[in-house]
């Protein structure tokens, strides 16, 4: 039997050993090939200068009310102080420390020395070699330029503005300082816009002080893939979609009208007490829940018992009620929309120092010991005037006061009544026509009446309360001057 002949060669070998050399020169030229230039994000770099700006605000909130607590001046006097003392704490503990902003932490960049890198890399700036560290001059340089010359600056126009060294002559050192300090800023805006424009053409340098300094943002983990969380956005859309809704929403729900119908509820009187209690006063006197003297019970206002008094009886009748109200609400004086003082008590007042409080009272008292009896009497006199006066009075013109405070006066809380005066007085009805002398201005009365939920309260309460006589308004007509 024959043996096999030999294996013929393959029909590739010849080429191989022919490209033998070729491949071997090219394996031992793989190490000193030039990687592919590195690419960093521009919008992650900015992103990061962003987020630094942030979070040095976010910082400076709690201090700055920590020092509005100890002296409201102290904030807005060292406010260029703060932020220099933060920033220079946030650069120790960022760049000084990780060669990395917080915000460039974020956004997976650090600093790395250029200049280092380019002397053993020539030529182009590769992506595998590793990174420099920041040296000592950079480190010591970049709070000098980018903290503590903004702080000067900022210091410096402040007392070039101060002293007015624009209006100073032109031929003057403030002016000349000025003016130089004035062509420094427009030269550095020049500056930052070119850089800028190099920084959108090539992706190296984000600032100024960065190219000067040799100072680059590189990938901290190259190796780490960039994904980008819109778990922040989508919560922003929502949210801004709901308060929109909610904006097209509350125009057209009417909440005393809300409130009328709980009224008609088996248990409103719970639901409204807890409405009252829970709500804020001023939210609860907008809505016109009233809780009852009598019996303690939390009505509607235009469902409340009518009072015999309205709650500015004592006003003189040039006053408009409605204007003194607002200039209470203006003035912080908490009004009670429940409480009408009788026309027998004194006027009210919030300051716990005035004559007629405890205070004051006790300390008059033992300073005056022997009139206390002198005081009582008239006190006792006074009282039996004010009864008689009562008893005398109508129930129909129980609004009307016989003695009322001058129009040139101020009341207790301190509003002058003749910053209220009437101005094209209009008197309600049925008020004049059951003999009350209840005006107001017109344009008051009118954005009462024309208001929108009025049209509910005349159904269900007959319309609006006076201020003055406690009925209820339904209309008004112009008051008429006879002329002698």
């Amino acid at each position: 039997m024959a043996l096999p002949d030999e294996r013929a060669p393959a029909f590739y070998e010849a080429a191989f050993e022919r490209a033998r050399p070729q491949i071997e020169r090219i394996r031992s030229q793989i190490p000193q090939f030039p990687s592919s230039v590195l690419r960093v994000q521009r919008v992650g770099q900015l992103d990061a200068d962003l987020l630094d700006q942030e979070l040095t605000d976010l910082l400076a909130e709690p201090l700055k009310a920590a020092l509005q607590k100890v002296n409201p001046v102290l904030e807005k006097q060292h406010h260029a102080e703060l932020y220099l003392l933060l920033r220079l704490l946030l650069y120790k503990f960022s760049i000084y420390d990780r060669s990395a902003s917080y915000g460039a932490m974020l956004q997976n960049l650090k600093y790395r020395n250029e200049w280092v890198h380019r002397a053993r890399h020539p030529g182009t700036a590769t992506s595998t070699a590793r990174d420099a560290p920041l040296s000592a001059i950079q480190l010591g340089l970049y709070p000098l330029f980018t903290i503590v010359l903004p702080y000067l600056y900022g210091k410096g126009k402040t007392y070039m503005s101060n002293h007015q060294y624009d209006q100073a002559p032109r031929e003057s050192l403030p002016f000349v300082a000025y003016s130089l300090v004035d062509h420094a800023q427009r030269l550095w805006n020049l500056v930052a816009l070119i850089n800028f424009a190099l920084f959108l053409w090539d992706g190296k340098y984000r600032t100024v002080t960065d190219r000067v300094l040799g100072m680059r943002l590189t990938y901290a983990n190259r190796s780490l893939q960039r994904n980008v969380s819109f778990e922040f956005l989508n919560r922003q859309l929502v949210w801004n979609a709901f308060t929109e809704f909610l904006l097209f929403l509350l125009p057209l729900v009417k909440p005393q009208r809300v409130l009328r119908k709980m009224a008609r509820w088996p248990s409103h009187p719970a639901v409204l007490g807890a409405l009252h209690d829970t709500l804020p006063s001023p939210l609860s006197r907008r809505l016109g829940l009233v809780r009852d003297e009598e019996d303690g019970i939390v009505r509607l206002a235009s469902c409340a018992r009518r009072r015999a008094y309205g709650k500015y009886w004592y006003l003189p009748k040039a006053c408009c009620a409605i204007c003194f109200e607002r200039l209470e609400r203006a003035a912080g004086v908490d009004v009670d929309h429940g409480a009408i003082p009788p026309p027998h008590a004194t006027l009210p007042t919030p300051d716990p120092l005035h004559p007629s409080k405890g205070l004051v009272a006790a300390r008059q008292k033992r300073e005056k010991v022997d009139l206390d009896k002198e005081v009582s009497e008239r006190a006792l006199e006074r009282a039996k005037r004010l009864e008689a006066r009562r008893a005398a009075r109508k129930a129909d013109t129980a609004g009307s006061v016989d003695s009322l405070p001058r129009l040139d006066g101020a009341s207790p809380n301190g509003i002058k009544y003749m910053d209220a005066i009437l101005v094209t007085p209009y008197q309600t009805l049925p008020c004049a026509q059951k003999g009350r002398d209840c005006q107001y201005c017109y344009y008051c009365i009118a954005d009462k009446l024309l208001d929108e939920n009025m049209g509910d309260d005349l159904r269900a309460g007959g319309g609006w309360v006076c201020l003055r006589c406690g009925d209820y308004v339904y209309g008004a007509e112009r008051v008429i001057v006879e002329s002698t």
